[in-house]
């Protein structure tokens, strides 16, 4: 009882949280979920409040610091004015702890100072702090002595997600005891298997990705190729995104409408554009009416798979290779520029398997959600309840 009524006087913040992108809905919220059940008191903090107080009116959502639209045309701004933000919002006072979302955003490809700065002014004000199952890296030169810094003096500890992450760690000589490697924070979501569909559907998300010289014109002629693949072989294809549906936020569903117009007439008939947004309960229950998955976004991919459905993985940051490998599905995740014919004969080898991938799923991931949650209780144990 004690115990109990000590987490549930321990204020935890989840900050950084993005939820209009079902992806990171399912990060974060796998991550309330537990804290939820293990008695502590959780808020999370979010960007584009007004707009997902309403899509999720039954969860304890607070305003992000310095999310309006000054800060989104200057963001240079955001790390001067966030101790004056801190200090106003009530919330943040009174929180004890502050837990970054889980995510992949510790990368030189996003702005990590403006994502990791509030720590520096958490730790100022005396809270703890911790980032919970992230991808580390790649990171420049400039990022890295600033994470470096972050890590030694505002961070108390990170959680991360991959063997990537553990390297660059590594090579950043952080602490040992401040860090340990676990898997991606969705598989919290635990097992949920919807009954398996003989519907002859395949769901394919898509997006833009142009860092890295990669190039979203091969991108896009790869996944047409593979639609027509899928349709030659008796399916229907409905382009679905874990990011679509508002015009003030990332629509994958423009490009998915830019590849089927590409596509011949006879193929179009075949393909439907699903370009409405839906919130992160609808879209899971949806993704429960197809037989396949073809992922670009990585928790399109890790969704469908904790609902039993196989996906096939398009990796555009080295994340998506890590997560497969450690499922043992690394033949099954494809580069975002693989040659066309690499990646249908992959494809072929993916439909012709995709009971056996069913069989691996039943086992694979009930398994990785108990090692994800032993992960958690560690990190509980090392980081929330000790002293």
């Amino acid at each position: 009882m004690g115990e109990n009524k000590k987490k549930a006087s321990q204020k935890i913040i989840i900050n950084n949280v993005v939820p209009l992108n079902n992806g990171d809905v399912a990060l974060f919220l796998s991550l309330y979920r537990i804290l939820l059940e293990n008695g502590y008191s959780v808020k999370i903090a979010a960007y584009n409040y007004d707009t997902v107080v309403k899509e999720y009116p039954e969860m304890p959502f607070i305003p992000e610091l310095a999310q309006g639209f000054l800060f989104r045309k200057l963001p240079w701004l955001k790390p001067f004015l966030l101790p004056f933000l801190f200090l106003l919002s009530r919330d943040y006072r009174k929180a004890d702890i502050i837990i970054g979302a889980p995510g992949g955003y510790v990368n030189s490809y996003y702005s990590i100072k403006s994502s990791l700065s509030i720590f520096k002014v958490a730790k100022r004000f005396g809270k703890k702090t911790a980032i919970y199952a992230q991808s580390v890296g790649p990171l420049n030169e400039k990022d890295s002595l600033f994470f470096k810094k972050l890590m030694v003096k505002s961070i108390d500890f990170v959680l991360i997600r991959d063997a990537f992450s553990n390297q660059v760690m590594e090579s950043l000589k952080i602490p040992t005891n401040k860090y340990f490697q676990t898997k991606d924070a969705g598989f919290l979501l635990g097992y949920q298997p919807a009954e398996r569909t003989t519907s002859k559907k395949i769901a394919i998300s898509v997006r833009k990705w142009e860092d890295d010289n990669r190039s979203v014109e091969a991108f896009k002629k790869m996944i047409a190729a593979l639609a027509r693949l899928a349709i030659d072989e008796g399916y229907e294809v409905d382009f679905l995104s874990t990011c679509q549906g508002l015009s003030f936020y990332k629509n994958d569903a423009l490009v998915a409408a830019e590849i089927k117009s590409e596509l011949e007439e006879t193929y179009q008939s075949k393909v439907n554009v699903l370009a409405d947004y839906y919130n992160f309960h609808e879209f899971y229950e949806l993704l429960g009416n197809y037989e396949l998955v073809i992922g670009t976004r990585l928790h399109m991919c890790i969704t469908a798979l904790t609902r039993g459905i196989p996906a096939l993985n398009i990796s555009y940051e080295v994340k998506g290779k890590e997560c497969y490998n450690y499922l043992d599905l690394a033949e099954y995740s494809i580069d975002y520029n693989e040659s066309i014919e690499s990646a249908m004969t992959t494809f072929q080898v993916f439909l012709m398997n995709q009971e056996k991938i069913c069989e691996h799923l039943k086992s694979k991931i009930p398994q990785t959600a108990l090692e994800v949650e032993s992960d958690f209780k560690r990190f509980e144990t090392e980081n929330l309840t000790s002293e």
